[in-house]
Formats: C-alpha cells, sequence, structure tokens
C-alpha cells in the first residue's frame, strides 16, 4: 500500500504552518498588518486549513478502499473480498463497478457509510480501514460535523457542530463557529495545543493505522 499516511502528515504540516503564520503576523506585524489580520480573519483561516486536511483525509479513504479491492496489501496483509471475488484489474474497473451505473463520485466523509461500504464489499478479516474507523467512530462523526458546519450554514449543521464541541470540549462557541473551535486551546496536551494541531494530528495517526 503507498504511504498515504505521509501524505496526509505533509498536508497537516501545511495546514499549521499556514494558521501559525498568520498567528505571527497578528501578533507581532505592524499596526496595519494586525488590523488587517483580525481574529474574524484568522478563525477563518483555521477553518480553511481545517478543510484541506479534511478534504485529504478523504481522498486517503478513497485511495486505500479502492486499492484494497485491487489487492494492494496493508501492514495487515491482502484483504479477502466478500462472495470470493477477484481483486480487480485496475482501480478504475473497481471504481466503475462500486460507483455503479448513476454514480459519479462517492462521499467519503460519513464515517459509518464508509464502514458500510467497506462491509460491502471486503470480507471479515483484517480490513484495516473498517476497524480503524469503527473504533474511532465517536470522534471521526464529531470531526466530520465540524467539516460539514465549515461547508454549510443550514441550522441541523450549526447543531450538530455544537454537539460535537460539546462532546469533544465541554463547550460551544458563539455563532457555532468552527474556527472559534479550532483556534481555541486543547488544555489537556503538554505544552498546549490548539485544537487544530490536535483533530490533524489524530487524522494522520489514523491513516497511518490503515496503510
Amino acid at each position: 500500500m503507498p504511504p498515504f499516511d505521509r501524505v496526509l502528515l505533509s498536508h497537516a504540516k501545511s495546514a499549521v504552518a499556514i494558521v501559525r503564520a498568520g498567528e505571527i503576523a497578528h501578533s507581532s506585524g505592524t499596526p496595519v498588518v494586525r488590523k488587517e489580520w483580525s481574529v474574524v480573519k484568522l478563525e477563518a483561516l483555521y477553518e480553511l486549513a481545517f478543510l484541506r486536511v479534511f478534504a485529504a483525509w478523504e481522498i486517503c479513504l478513497e485511495s486505500l478502499f479502492y486499492r484494497s479491492l485491487c489487492g494492494y496489501a496493508s501492514s495487515a496483509g491482502q484483504e479477502t473480498l466478500v462472495g470470493g471475488r477477484a481483486y480487480f484489474t485496475s482501480l478504475a474497473s473497481a471504481e466503475l463497478v462500486v460507483l455503479g451505473s448513476k454514480r459519479t463520485y462517492m462521499l467519503w466523509h460519513d464515517p459509518q457509510q464508509v464502514i458500510n461500504r467497506c462491509k460491502g464489499y471486503i470480507a471479515s478479516g483484517p480490513c484495516l480501514q473498517e476497524i480503524t474507523i469503527a473504533s474511532n467512530l465517536s470522534r471521526l462523526v464529531q470531526l466530520s460535523a465540524t467539516r460539514h458546519r465549515i461547508v454549510h450554514n443550514q441550522t441541523d449543521a450549526k447543531k450538530k457542530f455544537d454537539s460535537a464541541t460539546l462532546a469533544i470540549t465541554g463547550r460551544t462557541y458563539a455563532a457555532s463557529r468552527p474556527g472559534k473551535f479550532l483556534r481555541d486551546w486543547d488544555p489537556s496536551t503538554s505544552p498546549p495545543r490548539r485544537w487544530l494541531e490536535v483533530v490533524v494530528a489524530e487524522l494522520s495517526a489514523l491513516t497511518r493505522q490503515m496503510v
């Protein structure tokens, strides 16, 4: 299996570097720079950084899944496909069958959908993707709600995001803004880290468990 964990880690480091640059400009720049880099703009930068990492996470999930169907071996070995099906001969042929005739793409942000997809094509056994996601389902649902809140403004998205931050930090954030949460500090870390750094590190670690 290709080292997708390194790919995600690269995106994570880049995202964290971007927000750190914004923080430096905000705290130590000239008055004009500090005015331009307001807290509101910094929070928006945190949201964009998170989206970039979460998009990379989704691509990793998709890439791992289709390669498993083609016989690529993870650290646990090759997956066994359901019904004794032979491995697909190419990524394109695997994707064609999974998508069917009515779809042009699959959604990968919902962890339960990913689990169901794995169950539909991969027999029980060393399916690292299913095992890893199922073992961290609650957290991934929370991060998915964060992603969903950044790109959607519906009441349902706000409610699910508030539930997510309440579970993660014990509180909700004004206007249900993900940037406020992602820029907040996780007091349990030493030295303290902002939640953006914490959650992207978690996604990187989970990817490493699946390859």
